[in-house]
């Protein structure tokens, strides 16, 4: 997934905050989120509320069908 992780950074950071959470460490992320697979993948927005998720191997054309909107918007 690493590939795809780091293309999404590269191609969404202008206009996205993007944060990886280690799913095996406790922290106020993963206590938000409530993570169900690894890996696993979350969209929050600014508020905290949880807008997306995506479980186990994910694409990268995926990821784009929902984030390209909102860099768009």
């Amino acid at each position: 997934m690493d590939p795809i992780v780091h293309g999404i950074t590269r191609q969404y950071t202008s206009c996205l905050n993007l944060e990886r959470v280690n799913f095996h460490l406790r922290s106020a992320w993963i206590d938000r989120i409530g993570p169900l697979a690894a890996p696993e993948f979350a969209l929050v927005n600014a508020e905290g509320k949880l807008l997306y998720r995506w479980s186990g191997y994910t694409d990268a054309a995926t990821f784009d069908g929902v984030l390209e909107p909102l860099c768009r918007g």
